[in-house]
């Protein structure tokens, strides 16, 4: 991934001296370097790819100074007509987390749908066919959590099965309960483009000071993903900018705050 830019430590008191402007339009091949990293990223959904942008042109081209930092800049470059949510959502949208299969709708071709064996062939060549499975409609599922990641995949079963289910229940009991944490497998892009304290960062968008984050970090760029090599790491600008407190009071957002 590029080069990540240092946004604001959160901790730091606001800087008394006044920032000068920047003059003579920014740093636009900084932007467009970052721009076209951010559309050539295929993690980043509907949600998050407007907000990276927008912190990217803050960091590289907006006019800061005392009045406008950083966070008041992107909220300035996201005109509401052409986004929908707040940056406190667009912020949550982007929170480390694991997302199990079946999670939205659609996207496991397996979601209830039952994976017991196939009595006879099914009229149409289909993949239920290929992978010799019931694939009648089913409500009741076996969670397997895999041993190197964490990660959950959904053994469902319609009630002919039933016998089934409860033999992979067994199957997989010591299985689950040596399993570690998911690895996270959805948000963490912030991170992987700016630096800051996004710890606080998200506290404030899920307004919960108890929020921790995983025990693999905050950044997607270094949770360990199977048969990928890690990420190298590559060395990151460094923007620093006074800022206040985000979570003081809970209605003051970073955009006022920074």
């Amino acid at each position: 991934m590029g080069a990540a830019l240092h946004l604001a430590h959160a901790h730091q008191q606001p800087v008394k001296k006044r920032r000068p402007k920047r003059t003579g339009g920014g740093d636009g091949p900084k932007f467009a370097e970052i721009a076209h990293q951010i559309y050539q990223d295929d993690r980043a959904n509907d949600q998050t790819r407007p907000l990276l942008l927008a912190l990217a042109y803050a960091v590289t081209m907006a006019p800061l100074d005392e009045e406008t930092g950083v966070w008041r800049a992107v909220q300035k470059a996201l005109n509401p007509s052409s986004y929908k949510g707040d940056v406190r959502q667009l912020v949550r949208d982007d929170l480390p987390h694991y997302e199990p299969p079946g999670h939205r709708w659609g996207t496991d071709r397996l979601d209830k749908v039952c994976v017991g064996p196939r009595l006879r062939p099914h009229p149409h060549d289909d993949f239920l066919n290929e992978m010799k499975i019931c694939g009648a409609p089913a409500q009741d599922k076996v969670v397997e959590k895999l041993p190197e990641t964490g990660w959950h995949k959904n053994h469902w079963f319609c009630p002919r099965h039933r016998d089934h289910l409860i033999r992979v229940r067994e199957q997989v009991r010591e299985q689950n309960a040596a399993a570690p944490a998911p690895v996270p497998n959805r948000g963490g892009l912030l991170p992987c483009y700016f630096d800051s304290d996004w710890v606080r960062v998200y506290r404030w968008a899920l307004d919960h000071d108890a929020w921790e984050p995983p025990v693999y970090g905050v950044r997607a760029d270094d949770w360990p993903v199977p048969g990928q090599d890690p990420i190298p790491q590559k060395a990151r600008l460094r923007l620093v900018l006074g800022g206040g407190e985000l979570d003081e009071p809970h209605d003051r957002t970073p955009l006022e705050s920074l």
